[in-house]
């Protein structure tokens, strides 16, 4: 009984440092200089009818070769970020879609067979962060690890037509 007991401890133990491990490796400041974070909305012109925003993180520093911005959390939805370079400086965008014209190729059929070639509803995971709309998450990788840091204050900007 006492194999037993000292067994099941040894598991527990083991168990409960493995989930140490798991946790976001959240930092308190960005790992480099960004420029101001901003959102612009857009609407597609063609008769989709597709809304949807994209995010600009711009980074001024120039110790940014061994980070590279992976993705962002922002409003609920989570998108990989593209990579541009603009003379020294560095832009991140994210392009969030929020509107998609439903039932583009919708087929309704007295037919059950007819109606599986149907496309099912795009489901959206909950992330793992709580906050608010002014604020995002950025995921970068540094030297191979995987790191999280918050970018507060998003500013949303008008697209001048």
């Amino acid at each position: 009984m006492k194999v037993l007991y000292i067994f099941s401890t040894l598991i527990f133990m083991s168990l409960t440092a493995s989930k140490c491990s798991d946790a976001k490796k959240m930092d308190k400041k960005a790992p480099a200089i960004l420029g101001d974070v901003y959102v612009e909305s857009w609407t597609s012109e063609d008769v989709s009818g597709d809304t949807g925003y994209k995010l600009y993180i711009p980074m001024h520093s120039q110790e940014t070769k061994d980070i590279l911005l992976d993705s962002v959390y922002f409003r609920n939805q989570t998108v990989k970020l593209d990579r541009t370079t603009e003379g020294s400086n560095t832009l991140y965008i994210g392009a969030f879609r929020t509107h998609q014209k439903s039932n583009k190729d919708l087929i309704m059929s007295s037919n059950p067979l007819d109606e599986m070639a149907n496309t099912p509803p795009k489901i959206s995971k909950k992330i793992p962060f709580e906050l608010e709309a002014s604020e995002g998450i950025v995921s970068y990788k540094y030297k191979g690890d995987i790191r999280y840091f918050k970018v507060e204050n998003i500013q949303d900007r008008t697209i001048d037509n």
